[in-house]
């Protein structure tokens, strides 16, 4: 049952995460970058995070949400490299 409560969590994490990005996106269009920045600014601050900061992390998330970043890929290329290395030491 406390998997399905942190999966809840998780879940509502992430819809939390995409509203306040939504939110935010609706802002820059209706004023602009700089006074959507300068909105936010305070609560950023007061969470310890600069706008530059912030300004990377949608920059990762864009990034990521358009299919920049393929880990399983990565993981399978690692794979196939310690495959090769351990073939190349080993005696056949």
């Amino acid at each position: 049952m406390s998997k399905l409560i942190d999966a809840g969590r998780e879940v509502l994490g992430t819809c939390r995460e995409a509203k306040e990005n939504f939110d935010y996106d609706q802002l820059v269009k209706k004023y602009d970058k700089h006074t959507a920045d300068m909105l936010i600014s305070e609560q950023l601050n007061k969470g310890g995070i600069s706008i530059d900061e912030f300004n990377v992390y949608k920059k990762v998330k864009v990034f990521v949400q358009h299919g920049g970043l393929d880990v399983s890929e990565a993981v399978k290329e690692a794979e196939n490299k310690a495959v090769s290395v351990i073939s190349n030491v080993l005696p056949a």
